[in-house]
């Protein structure tokens, strides 16, 4: 069985907990695109979930990996 076709996504503030850093900090990188972000809703109050696997491979190619931004 694929193991990431299982994963759970992740809210904010489990992102923030793996990375070490803070929820406002998560959603800012997500709507700019500098992390791998997964948009629930549209507008501008959508919410965002993530995928541990996605962040920790975007963070051990480090930030030259190319994230489109969701806003344009």
């Amino acid at each position: 069985m694929n193991r990431n076709a299982l994963e759970p996504y992740v809210s904010p503030e489990e992102a923030a907990a793996f990375l070490k850093t803070n929820r406002l900090k998560i959603i800012r990188m997500a709507r700019s695109g500098a992390l791998p972000a997964h948009p629930l809703g549209t507008g501008r109050r959508r919410q965002w979930r993530f995928k541990l696997s996605e962040l920790d491979k975007h963070m051990q190619h480090g930030i030259d990996v190319a994230c489109p931004p969701v806003r344009q």
